[in-house]
């Protein structure tokens, strides 16, 4: 019996975490791991912890306790309170998260993650809960399995479980090197695992995670890439939604980059956008007057702000920024840098004011810059439609298809619209159905009843009969409780002698909406060059009686 007992402790021995005597480094690094305390926007709040990786205040922690997180502090072994600054890196899928705290002057203890892998069957030390007493001593494991992930990282079984309170401790090697932070298993009561340190403290923000949703669930201000162009895409692709969030990482890279223009302009427009009008014009003034800054931009993007604002029927003028203060500004704007894009925007602000033929020379020059695309000889196309000038618009309007190659792309479809309606109203009805013929090929089945008849309207004045027939059919297939359309149906089987199939759909638009006059008459008409002037008669009166006077005068004609 004693044998077995002996047995049975031998092997609770190697079953059993070790809390034998801690190594001697362990008090000099304890300190690096610290108490955080977590909120969310109802004030509840969470503590876990974390460790620090170097001297700047980088804190390794885990990421689900984050979520929904509207800040967190740092508490260390003296009470004293850091506010988190930022996230700079988190990884749902790993549940890590990196954390910038802000620090003043402090010198703090950290633990710099370990870049060599740790073999199996390697003794490693779990630093003690923050909330341990200062005699807790290490918690002994041993490593039985490693596994690589993402090439360069390592994932690590532990040799037993773990209690919930070392959950985010740091795990270190037999030098007082942290391999990485302890993670509990899924399941209860299998072996704990350590992720390796150095992919949290590798975790970065990049431009692409202005949508990252694992970032977007913690509602903490995150860290800007770490370039100034990766930042700026950043910004740009960042949801204003929350625009304290968005106005923060906007500050941060103005004092970050306080030389790029970029910065002041987004917090201008983005004040603009909120209807904040007098801090956003000191935004402008302030950027006018710092060295560095590209003056050029900074007056475009007012003059672009105003101008927008003022197409807006709802803007109600703050103080002289009307249209002409919009091309005022695009003036400046050129003069401190002729481009053809300044020069493009003063054409929009002449249009808008009603400065027609200004515009259009505007528009035209632009033709033969790096601008010339198919909008701009639309654009002075459009300058001469508008005033009734007829002569040049189809040569702009070719000119702007000519802008594209065949066949043509879908990006020329409004351009063949345009053109297709300068056609009709300049009565080349033939050549407008063979624009809209194109449009409809790069419109696909994304057109309405309406485009149908109005492109049957036109075959009809082009004697172009059966397109005619199969258009005003795709708008009743389309719409088919419109009576209108059934009505249109039948006037064209009347005009072409198919008198059955026009009383057919005549008494469809009927029975939509039997109190539609025009059916009644086309079919009493119908009647008549039948012959059949008792029906003729009942079907013209009752049109009468709808109030259709054209059917009175046919009554009158039939005496």
């Amino acid at each position: 019996m004693k044998k077995y007992l002996i047995i049975l402790l031998y092997t609770l021995f190697y079953i059993i975490p070790s809390q034998a005597q801690s190594p001697k480094w362990m008090k000099k690094v304890r300190g690096a791991q610290v108490p955080v305390m977590v909120y969310n926007k109802s004030g509840e709040m969470k503590e876990i912890q974390g460790v620090f990786c170097d001297e700047q205040g980088t804190l390794l922690t885990e990421y689900d306790a984050l979520k929904h997180a509207t800040r967190a502090v740092v508490v260390d072994t003296n009470g004293k309170e850091y506010p988190v600054k930022e996230v700079s890196g988190a990884n749902a899928m790993y549940n890590v998260a990196k954390l910038q705290v802000e620090l003043q002057k402090e010198k703090i203890t950290y633990l710099n993650p370990t870049s060599e892998a740790t073999q199996e069957k390697s003794t490693v030390y779990i630093l003690p809960n923050v909330k341990a007493g200062k005699n807790a001593q290490c918690t002994e494991d041993a490593i039985t399995k490693a596994e690589t992930f993402k090439e360069t990282y390592y994932y690590y079984t532990l040799g037993t479980p773990a209690n919930e309170r070392l959950q985010n401790s740091a795990v270190l090697n037999e030098n007082g090197e942290m391999i990485g932070l302890l993670q509990l298993a899924a399941k209860e009561g299998n072996n704990a695992y350590v992720i390796d340190g150095k992919f949290i403290a590798d975790l970065k923000i990049k431009p692409m995670d202005a949508g990252n949703n694992d970032l977007k669930a913690i509602y903490i201000k995150k860290a800007l890439p770490e370039t100034a162009d990766d930042a700026l895409t950043y910004l740009y692709l960042l949801d204003r939604k929350d625009s304290s969030t968005f106005m923060a990482s906007v500050e941060e890279f103005i004092m970050k980059y306080p030389t790029n223009t970029s910065g002041r302009i987004l917090k201008a427009e983005n004040l603009i956008e909120s209807g904040k009008f007098d801090e956003a014009d000191k935004i402008y003034t302030e950027a006018l007057n710092t060295d560095g800054i590209n003056k050029d931009e900074v007056l475009y993007s007012k003059a672009k702000a105003i101008y927008s604002l003022n197409l807006n029927k709802a803007y109600n003028k703050y103080s002289d920024w009307d249209m002409e203060k919009a091309l005022e500004e695009t003036k400046n704007a050129y003069n401190s840098n002729q481009l053809p894009i300044y020069s493009q925007q003063e054409a929009n602000c002449l249009f808008a004011l009603k400065r027609y033929d200004e515009a259009y020379e505007k528009f035209l020059s632009l033709t033969n810059t790096n601008l010339r695309s198919a909008d701009m000889f639309l654009s002075a196309a459009q300058c001469l439609i508008i005033q009734n000038k007829e002569e040049g618009v189809l040569e702009l309007l070719d000119s702007a298809l000519a802008c594209y190659s065949k066949p043509y792309p879908v990006a020329a479809a409004n351009t063949i619209l345009i053109r297709a309606d300068y056609m009709a109203k300049a009565g080349k009805n033939k050549e407008a159905v063979l624009g809209l013929n194109e449009y409809e090929r790069l419109a696909g089945s994304n057109l309405n009843a309406n485009f149908y008849y109005g492109r049957e309207q036109l075959e009809i004045k082009a004697r172009m009969y059966p397109q005619a027939l199969s258009d005003i059919e795709k708008a009743m297939s389309i719409e088919p409780k419109e009576p209108l359309y059934c009505a249109e149906a039948a006037a064209l089987n009347f005009r072409i002698g198919q008198l059955d199939d026009a009383i057919e759909y005549a008494k469809k638009a009927i029975a939509i909406d039997d109190k539609f006059p025009d059916a009644y008459r086309i079919i009493g008409v119908c009647y008549n060059q039948k012959g059949n002037k008792a029906e003729a008669k009942k079907y013209l009166q009752k049109a009468v009686d709808l109030g259709d006077t054209l059917a009175s005068g046919i009554i009158d004609k039939m005496k």
